[in-house]
């Protein structure tokens, strides 16, 4: 059975701090977004139901807030089932990659092409891996949390992850400049 792995990327988020509709889009963005990907539209439905399954409660505005946002805050009930789902391996991610697909139909347009999206994506590879460093600056500066080690691993992994794809794409420029195509 496939799980609606959005409610537990919320809960996750909110085991860390109450938190506002908007802070979730916000922390998503900048923390997940390496990733995981969420729909601003799923968000608050998601957020609808969980409060529905009494997973997560909304918390009362300060009064002294200007402006008054909804707060939500994980229950123990949440808490619960988010550690079941903790507990599960993943189930099978696809993997899909628009760049590996045109590289894979290559044969179809001259090999400089090819070669050029190759380029263009190292670059932007090399940018993620300067942003994940940056990221993983910071994190080091941070004081230390229960959470800190867990975060620093992941940006670990975008960082690898990002050195790898630019190591590939260079041998596969190299390897494409060096072949004989027909």
């Amino acid at each position: 059975m496939k799980r609606n792995t959005t409610k537990y990327a919320l809960l996750g988020l909110l085991s860390i701090e109450p938190l506002s509709g908007y802070d979730i889009k916000k922390l998503i963005k900048m923390s997940l977004a390496h990733f995981w990907s969420e729909s601003n539209g799923q968000i608050y439905p998601t957020l609808n139901q969980l409060i529905q399954d009494n997973w997560i409660e909304l918390l009362d505005s300060p009064s002294s807030s200007k402006k008054p946002s909804n707060r939500y805050a994980i229950t123990e009930l949440g808490r619960t089932e988010l550690q079941k789902w903790m507990r599960h391996d993943e189930e099978k991610s696809v993997h899909r990659d628009e760049n590996l697909l045109k590289l894979f139909f290559g044969s179809n347009v001259p090999k400089i092409e090819s070669i050029q999206r190759l380029k263009n994506r190292k670059e932007r590879l090399a940018k993620k891996l300067h942003e994940y460093r940056a990221i993983a600056t910071l994190l080091e500066n941070e004081p230390p949390s229960s959470h800190k080690t867990y975060w620093i691993l992941t940006v670990k992994y975008g960082m690898s992850h990002a050195q790898a794809a630019i190591d590939w794409c260079q041998l596969a420029m190299k390897t494409l400049e060096n072949a004989e195509l027909c």
